[in-house]
């Protein structure tokens, strides 16, 4: 996620705990919060593949 999105998507956050959010805000939110996800997996999806290789050890539960 670039710096700006993140950026937003708080600023974002903070207007939905407060419960200020617009319809369009709710839709970009909701935008980010998908950006966001998909980039948690795919960090997942590449430390899973990495430890498969045997580039790195396993992370410690």
């Amino acid at each position: 996620m670039e710096p700006e999105q993140d950026q937003r998507l708080s600023d974002l956050l903070d207007k939905q705990q407060a419960g200020i959010l617009t319809n369009n805000q709710r839709l970009e939110l909701l935008t980010l919060m998908q950006i966001y996800q998909e980039g948690l997996l795919r960090k997942a999806t590449a430390l899973s593949e990495a430890v498969r290789r045997r580039l790195i050890e396993p992370l410690n539960s």
